[in-house]
């Protein structure tokens, strides 16, 4: 079929957790820069609530992009970068990662062919065959290990599977995302991270788990004192008690997003907490000098016997409809810091499993989690184990397309 004044781009629409996401080759798209911007938005419709002419999904968490290549680091696999569209505002943001879309690079790369080295992966289930996937963001500079479950006999991955996870119905095939890496500067790669020896990088700002330095710190929100911990894990946050921005953390996603002097007190303690670690010049600012990130995670005690902790995720100030896989990992690293906002909230018992369970809008999130001896958190490693169990599914490989008055395709030599 013709199609005189659009160009197509090949792509694969796939859902990663409770997030889905347009999947590229880079280098079937334009080179960095505003023109590679343009596309993107155009590709989902944005700037438009709705994006009606787009494949954008009029929420934040089904209008992403995950691009793809082969890494040319001995320690990865392949190179993935993670692109957040915002539905109705001009704007593309590089910074941070998505956990959830994270969850489907593993077996993408798999698919396609792109995993040369074949590792044994790991499996909460020991009937199943599972492979190990190690894949280099771009975006945190850091290196996640995805164990992803594959059928035996050709290797390619397997969708289908017994694990349910909140937010999205029916089950799949679990894949576990190991985050504990993500804070440790590896000093492997030399060409990449200099001649440092092994030490706390972060998920993020590379200041460490703590990048202001302090378990607790104090700023001031419409007049009071706010108690804040601010943790450096998969995507920097900012943990405050609900109660102390007038809820309770039980709310309902759209209850908090409606609530417009909830919101605004939270984007003046977003502004103030960015502020104080040097992520932006002017806190009234912060959404224009650092969009997307940090999020500002409310936190209560759990509301029921099956969770341990209450979270609710702001990002874009609005309260986030599930619960952003980056963030359950960095809520995970933070209730293991003794003293901290999130430590604060819970029970000495859930302190000392090594699961999680965080209950957000969507149900319960349970996080793998134990922290390291303090001889090995000297030394750089923080955490043993820092993992969270997703699904992932291929729902579409085909063309997508752009107007070619927005973008021709690459030059013709």
């Amino acid at each position: 079929m013709a199609h005189v004044d659009q160009y197509g781009i090949p792509c694969a629409y796939i859902r990663g957790g409770t997030s889905k996401a347009l999947f590229f080759y880079e280098k079937d798209l334009p080179a960095p820069g505003p023109l590679r911007d343009t596309v993107f938005k155009r590709l989902m419709g944005t700037p438009d609530a709705h994006q009606i002419d787009g494949m954008g999904g009029a929420t934040t968490h089904t209008s992403k992009i995950t691009l793809i290549k082969p890494s040319s680091r001995e320690d990865a696999d392949i190179d993935f970068t993670f692109v957040q569209v915002l539905p109705d505002e001009d704007k593309v943001s590089y910074q941070g990662n998505c956990g959830n879309i994270s969850s489907a690079v593993g077996p993408f790369a798999l698919d396609e062919g792109l995993v040369k080295i074949v590792r044994k992966g790991y499996s909460t289930d020991e009937s199943l065959t599972a492979r190990e996937v190690r894949i280099f963001n771009t975006n945190t500079k850091s290196i996640l290990i995805s164990h992803i479950v594959v059928d035996p006999t050709t290797g390619y991955s397997l969708a289908t599977g017994g694990s349910r996870i909140a937010g999205v119905l029916g089950t799949g095939s679990p894949i576990l995302m190991d985050y504990s890496n993500v804070s440790i500067l590896n000093s492997s790669n030399p060409a990449f991270y200099g001649a440092n020896t092994l030490q706390t990088l972060g998920g993020h700002i590379a200041r460490g788990l703590l990048p202001s330095g302090n378990v607790i710190d104090h700023i001031i929100v419409d007049g009071k004192d706010v108690e804040i911990s601010i943790c450096d894990i998969g995507n920097y946050s900012i943990f405050v008690r609900a109660i102390d921005v007038g809820l309770t953390g039980s709310e309902t996603a759209g209850q908090i997003t409606k609530n417009s002097g909830a919101v605004a007190s939270l984007k003046e303690l977003r502004g103030k907490g960015t502020q104080l670690i040097g992520q932006c010049k002017d806190w009234e600012l912060v959404d224009e000098q650092c969009p997307g990130l940090p999020f500002v995670i409310l936190v209560a005690p759990p509301s029921r016997d099956d969770v341990d902790i209450t979270a609710r995720v702001m990002l874009s100030n609005r309260c986030h409809d599930t619960m952003p896989g980056t963030g359950a990992v960095c809520l995970a690293a933070a209730s293991r810091v003794e003293g901290s906002v999130v430590s604060k909230q819970m029970s000495d018992s859930s302190k000392r499993s090594n699961v999680l369970r965080i209950s957000h809008p969507a149900g319960a999130m349970p996080v793998h989690v134990k922290r390291s001896s303090k001889e090995a958190r000297a030394k750089g490693k923080e955490y043993e184990t820092l993992s969270l169990e997703r699904t992932s599914r291929r729902i579409m490989t085909g063309t997508v397309f752009v107007p070619q008055r927005v973008w021709a395709g690459p030059a013709q030599t």
